[in-house]
């Protein structure tokens, strides 16, 4: 087979993925951009141009604002979090532990559950009156209905839902870890936490910096806790709505598909300047060697 064989073989390999993320990721996002810059009316069947203006009344909106930090507020909170956790349970699961394998799968668990019904059984958890978690806590707290910890429930949900398909990435990072580097360690005389530090953390640095970019990627298009278990009659929505909420509520309930596509466009731009950062960061504390 010549090499010209090899490649036409390769590319319609390649092509139901390449037609599906062309169809479906690349032409929304072109189109999102080009319905920023204009205004729709009669039901969305006469469009014209009107340049920058969508941008302008997004800027002078104080909602928009607090959309944003409610945004970057939950990406602070939720991104150190999965990492710190999905990294200590996959260091645990690395162990030569009985039930490993049943290990991981209950903590893959909840990647593979309906959202739907994992929302109800947090909004039982958190139920002020006879909520599981403050029954444990001993507490009387309004967790989704007080502005003031509403947040920092959707983190607790959020960092449930992804703590298991992080451990794989992580778990996978940490078997690829050549054996005789710890051998060596031990022989002279290194244990527990220090190999941890001198070994695991610096080789695993990589597998770290690939999952931060997709937590933090994912983090700011948070929408799905804040539907179905917050939803929109809760007085506590305005402190945890996020970008991508906004979002869904002027394209699908205000019917103002160009100023929703100005918001996601701005988000769009916010993770290109997040991810780009992240890149420039990673020669302080990526290891490659």
């Amino acid at each position: 087979m010549n090499s010209k064989s090899r490649y036409a073989w390769a590319y319609l390999m390649i092509a139901p993925t390449l037609i599906g993320t062309l169809v479906f990721w690349s032409w929304p996002a072109v189109y999102s951009i080009y319905l920023g810059f204009l205004k729709s009316e009669n039901f969305g069947l006469v469009s014209h141009w009107v340049g920058l203006a969508n941008y302008e009344r997004l800027f002078k909106d104080a909602e928009f604002w607090q959309n944003l930090r409610n945004t970057m507020f939950y990406v602070v909170l939720f991104v150190p979090a999965t990492i710190v956790l999905s990294t200590f349970f996959a260091v645990l699961l690395n162990a030569k532990i009985k039930g490993r394998s049943i290990y991981r799968v209950i903590y893959f668990l909840p990647q593979v559950t309906m959202a739907a019904a994992a929302a109800m059984v947090w909004v039982i958890i958190f139920a002020q009156d006879y909520g599981l978690l403050n029954s444990v806590l001993g507490t009387h707290i309004a967790w989704i209905s007080d502005k003031r910890f509403t947040m920092y429930a959707l983190v607790m949900v959020g960092v449930w839902g992804s703590i298991g398909f992080n451990m794989l990435l992580i778990l996978a990072g940490l078997q690829g870890i050549p054996r005789p580097l710890y051998e060596a360690a031990e022989i002279d005389g290194a244990a527990g936490f220090r190999k941890f530090r001198s070994i695991t953390l610096p080789l695993l640095t990589p597998t770290l910096f690939f999952t931060s970019i997709v937590l933090v990627i994912g983090a700011t298009q948070i929408f799905d806790s804040i539907y179905l278990i917050i939803g929109k009659t809760n007085v506590a929505l305005p402190a945890v709505r996020s970008l991508v909420y906004a979002y869904y509520q002027n394209s699908f309930i205000y019917y103002d598909q160009n100023y929703g596509a100005a918001i996601v466009n701005i988000l769009l731009l916010i993770n290109l300047i997040l991810t780009g950062i992240q890149f420039l960061l990673q020669k302080k504390w990526v290891v490659y060697d």
